[in-house]
């Protein structure tokens, strides 16, 4: 049994530690989005500020995440199936009132429309461009994990935090600085294999040759070169956009817990979560699907794991555990627990 905690008021001293916490997700995104423009600086140094801009292109690129962004909470609703609360529903009554109560706290002006999909996964989300048009929902899975009311809050105060901080346009914006640094590169390396002679026919510096054929190797060769470029730097500007989207996961438990006052109900509902999802781990076609979802999703149901994993012995298990951990859109549950508990000033006497 999960016993039941005190609330942490703003007189209360451990309340300062959520404060804290919250300014320090906060330095993380900032420091996350100085590493993103000194990629795009360099990117521009490095080729002597000379790069081009292909408008039709370009502009294709830039409204992806932008368009993204305006439309988060359609595409969100859509890919989960989900559907408007019906108040008539005992199980969406219960949601309709639990989100009620949490966002009397949040301060937020805008009460978000409450959605409700019939995946057995347990999962909770809400996003959206703005205040006004933001959405929660949640999964029929998230109402058979065992959860207390207190507990439920405590994950949609971790969504509506998401909302409150904009964290949906953080990441779209980052987004369109890694297509900057990605286009860049990409004309500038282009102009630099145009100086190569096997490839200049290629590029355009001698256009007179475009009518010449182009060698089997000279083709090869071109693609094996553009093909590592595109790895090396979508994989530079991945883990930099997972850097910040695990400090917007870190500062939305934050931002929750000030919101309900009690760290340790998100604490113990992560644990609930990840326990079912151990259970009842996707496969498939399901496990394909929520590898799109895990952006939106309270934890990360195929890389979360409810206890941490045994410390690698060689050298390259370790690296490998240290990419793989670069890669992941959330803080492993673990980790977010021991912050909920740093949160908290004690620890959460959690047992399942």
């Amino acid at each position: 049994m999960f016993k039941k905690y005190r609330i942490i008021g703003p007189d209360d001293p451990n309340y300062s530690r959520m404060k804290k916490r919250l300014l320090e997700t906060w330095l993380k995104t900032l420091a996350g989005y100085g590493l993103m423009g000194l990629l795009v600086f360099a990117a521009f140094w490095g080729f002597g500020y000379s790069y081009r801009f292909q408008l039709g292109f370009g502009l294709l690129w830039f409204l992806v995440p932008v368009l993204s962004w305006w439309f988060s909470a359609k595409i969100a609703i859509a890919m989960t199936k989900s559907t408007p609360a019906d108040p008539q529903n005992p199980e969406h009554k219960r949601l309709i009132d639990i989100v009620d109560r949490v966002y009397a706290r949040s301060g937020l002006k805008f009460k978000p429309p409450v959605y409700i999909s019939d995946n057995p996964l347990p999962n909770a989300f809400a996003t959206g461009p703005i205040h006004r048009k933001a959405v929660v929902a949640a999964t029929r899975g998230l109402f058979l994990t065992g959860m207390t009311d207190a507990e439920i809050e405590a994950v949609f105060a971790h969504e509506l935090g998401h909302v409150k901080n904009y964290d949906v346009a953080i990441n779209s914006m980052l987004s369109v600085l890694s297509m900057i640094f990605f286009m860049i590169v990409d004309a500038g390396v282009k102009v630099l294999m145009a100086g190569i002679r096997i490839f200049n026919k290629d590029f355009g510096v001698r256009p007179e040759l475009r009518s010449k054929p182009r060698g089997f190797f000279t083709g090869v060769l071109e693609w094996v070169v553009m093909y590592l470029i595109f790895q090396l730097t979508g994989q530079m500007t991945k883990v930099v956009q997972m850097f910040v989207m695990r400090s917007r996961e870190s500062a939305a438990d934050a931002t929750g817990s000030l919101m309900t006052g009690k760290p340790c109900d998100l604490a113990t509902a992560l644990l609930k979560l990840v326990a079912y999802v151990e259970k009842n781990r996707p496969r498939g076609r399901d496990a394909e699907l929520y590898r799109a979802l895990r952006p939106v999703m309270t934890i990360d149901p195929l890389f979360d794991a409810s206890r941490a994993e045994p410390e690698p012995q060689g050298l390259w298990q370790r690296l490998v555990r240290f990419w793989r951990m670069l890669q992941l859109t959330h803080p492993p549950v673990p980790e977010r627990v021991q912050a909920l508990e740093k949160m908290n000033g004690s620890a959460c006497n959690l047992q399942i």
